[in-house]
């Protein structure tokens, strides 16, 4: 059991990766985490527990930014992409 909840918490981080939309990154990538922290939890692998309650928390943050900027997700047109794609950039609000 514990052990499906670990390669479900690393397939919803790897999908997250490739993702264009930054709200949708954002959300898969904390349900990774919290499935991740649920995972090290059960093997006691407390640092693992720790470095994603902190990607938790900054994806969180993150996510209320998006939507208090704008009231919905981010969402780009395909056409303008490359016009704003220094914006989509994750760091780019940091």
């Amino acid at each position: 059991m514990i052990a499906g909840i670990g390669w479900i918490g690393s397939v919803l981080c790897v999908w997250s990766l490739v993702q264009q939309n930054q709200a949708r990154f954002r959300a898969l990538n904390l349900g990774a985490c919290v499935a991740l922290i649920v995972f090290n939890i059960g093997n006691g692998a407390w640092s693992g527990v720790l470095l994603n309650i902190v990607v938790a928390a900054i994806n969180v943050r993150q996510l209320i930014a998006l939507r208090s900027a704008s009231g919905a997700p981010v969402r780009v047109p395909a056409a303008d992409r490359r016009r704003v794609e220094h914006i989509e950039h994750p760091f780019a609000s940091v």
